[in-house]
């Protein structure tokens, strides 16, 4: 009778806990810094509220989880938004999975452990992380997880080279003086590379044309353009507005852009969306083409980016576009979060695993993220 009092160290995240883990949150991820401490008393409590209790995928079934203590502390917590895809035209169950952190002074009791074996053990038919470090993979695949290879490669492409180059140092503590030093020659030393070597600095003037894309043109032309992947997103106009809405709200990475490309008919070729950093590397969230217009949309996109000051671009390489993206000067990486899966359907593994599934940024976590 005592045992079954007992209480479980793994059990459902409620909106009671929100305190302890948003308090754990900023300690452990975000560093605990002054400016943040401010920061997480006006937004933290709402920003766990708002992700994993009032998403559009809410589901009781499939909730975040927190390892509690004995004397009722919370040591752990692995952050769960449901969603929901199409394989072979069969609606499934997804689990994404983030946010995934246990006190220092706890990892010994294998609440890390404990909280990714009973996320796995979930009613989902997939459950995904895009965002893990090497620690969090490493308990991933001990637990029967597999890493997606082919979505865990990134390219970058350099537009600026002289400003990137010193960017690089100063991240550096040690060159960062000279890195302020030179700064100011990179505007001189970039157009003069851009017009010595204009093939390998700046693109080719396209013929395709730019526009705002609206959510309604994503929201009809998605299934379009992702129905060759064996595993496809299922999306609603509320879903995809509330995404687009957390992804717009991430200014840490730059502004949002949202841009759809036009060839010269004035027929839809692609997508393309990303944080734009001037003077930085910048981020694409999505990019999104017709098989044949690849090319083109990939100089519109790089094009874009440059005219607005960015000094590189970066995003998660997509299977299908290796050639592509090397052909167009990008270098192929392996920097960034690992893509992790889990299921018991041998076949969903397979089909990530050769690169038939349509993952991008929106599908993941990145628009979850505070």
């Amino acid at each position: 009778m005592r045992e079954s009092l007992r209480i479980r160290p793994v059990r459902p995240f409620t909106k009671e806990d929100i305190p302890q883990v948003a308090d754990m949150f900023m300690r452990l991820l975000l560093n605990d810094g002054p400016s943040l401490r401010v920061l997480s008393v006006a937004a933290l409590n709402d920003y766990f509220e708002h992700i994993f209790f009032h998403n559009p995928w809410f589901d009781e079934s499939l909730p975040s989880l927190v390892y509690q203590e004995s004397n009722g502390r919370i040591v752990g917590f692995l952050g769960v938004v449901p969603r929901r895809m199409l394989l072979r035209d069969r609606p499934i169950r997804v689990a994404i999975s983030f946010h995934f952190m246990v006190e220092p002074e706890s990892r010994s009791s294998l609440a890390g452990v404990q909280l990714l074996k009973t996320f796995f053990s979930g009613p989902q038919d997939l459950s995904l992380t895009d965002g893990a470090g090497h620690a969090g993979r490493k308990v991933w695949e001990g637990l029967g997880g597999t890493t997606a290879f082919l979505y865990s490669q990134y390219w970058t492409r350099i537009l600026r080279p002289s400003k990137h180059v010193i960017n690089l140092l100063a991240r550096r503590k040690a060159f960062s003086p000279v890195a302020r030093v030179l700064s100011p020659l990179c505007y001189l030393a970039d157009a003069g590379a851009a017009w010595m070597l204009p093939r390998h600095i700046f693109n080719p003037i396209t013929q395709c044309s730019e526009e705002d894309l609206g959510i309604e043109t994503l929201l009809n032309s998605l299934p379009q353009f992702s129905r060759a992947a064996t595993l496809q997103p299922l999306y609603d106009d509320y879903s995809l507005r509330w995404l687009l809405n957390q992804a717009g709200q991430m200014n840490f990475y730059g502004a949002f852009k949202k841009v759809l490309v036009r060839d010269s008919r004035g027929e839809m070729v692609g997508w393309f969306m990303y944080y734009l950093k001037p003077g930085g590397t910048s981020t694409v969230f999505q990019f999104v083409v017709r098989k044949n217009a690849i090319d083109e949309t990939l100089d519109c996109l790089f094009n874009h980016a440059r005219r607005h000051g960015s000094a590189a671009i970066t995003g998660r390489l997509y299977p299908h576009y290796v050639q592509e993206f090397s052909d167009k000067r990008c270098f192929i990486h392996r920097r960034g979060g690992w893509m992790l899966v889990h299921s018991n359907n041998a076949d969903l593994i397979q089909v990530i695993q050769c690169g038939d599934a349509f993952l991008t940024g929106l599908e993941g976590e990145w628009c979850l993220l505070f």
